[in-house]
C-alpha cells in the first residue's frame, strides 16, 4: 500500500507512483525501549572509539602488572577486565535509557520519503531532513538505520513494513535517494 500525500508535492507523488510502483514511501510505527536498546548496543559494539576507551583500564592493568606475574596471567586479567568494562557499560546503557526522559524517541512516528528530504513526524515535532546532509543508511538486526550525523539516526524497525517486499523496496528507495543526493551538483 502506497502512502504519499503532502500539499505542494503532487508532481513528486505522481513521479514516485510511476517510477516506484508499489513502494511504500511512508511508514508508521512505534519505537519501543527494546528498539532503542538494540540500536544503541549495536552502535556501541561497532564503535572503534568506544572499544578504545573501554580498553584503557585493561591496558593499564596489563602494563602496570606485577613483573613476577606470568604474561599469560596478566593477559587473561586484561581480557577479563575488558569484558567486565563492556558488561558494566551495557548495564549502564540499559539503566540510562530506561530512566532517561526519552518520550520524544519512544513514541509513534511517521517517516516519509520525499523528493528532496526525509520527513519525520511524531506528536512532538515535524521535521524535514534533506538528503544531501544524510551521512549513511544501514540495515542491522531487523532495523533500517538512517544516520543524520555520526551520533543521531532514524531507527525504523522491520515490523513497520507490511511484508519483506515493502521493507526491501523502502531500503532500495532510501539508498537511491542517498546516492542521487551525493551526485547532485
Amino acid at each position: 500500500m502506497l502512502f504519499f500525500s503532502s500539499p505542494g508535492y503532487d508532481w513528486i507523488a505522481e513521479y514516485w507512483l510511476r517510477s516506484q510502483a508499489g513502494v511504500r514511501l511512508r511508514v508508521e510505527f512505534e519505537l519501543g525501549f527494546k528498539d532503542l536498546l538494540i540500536f544503541n548496543v549495536t552502535h556501541q559494539l561497532r564503535s572503534l572509539t568506544v572499544h578504545l576507551f573501554l580498553a584503557l583500564a585493561p591496558l593499564l592493568l596489563f602494563f602496570f602488572a606485577d613483573a613476577d606475574e606470568p604474561i599469560v596471567v596478566t593477559s587473561l586479567m586484561a581480557v577479563m577486565a575488558f569484558l567486565a568494562c563492556w558488561i558494566i557499560q551495557l548495564i549502564f546503557l540499559a539503566i540510562y535509557l530506561r530512566l532517561g526522559n526519552n518520550q520524544t524517541m519512544l513514541t509513534r512516528k511517521v517517516i516519509e520519503l520525499r523528493h528532496d528530504a526525509l520527513y519525520e513526524e511524531s506528536r512532538f515535532a515535524k521535521s524535514l531532513h534533506f538528503w544531501q546532509w544524510m551521512r549513511k543508511a544501514v540495515r542491522r538486526h531487523g532495523y533500517i538505520v538512517i544516520y543524520t550525523t555520526s551520533l543521531t539516526a532514524f531507527v525504523i524497525p522491520k515490523r513497520a513494513f507490511h511484508d519483506e517486499g515493502d521493507h526491501e523496496k523502502f531500503w532500495v528507495a532510501v539508498n537511491r535517494k542517498m546516492v542521487l543526493s551525493t551526485e547532485a551538483p
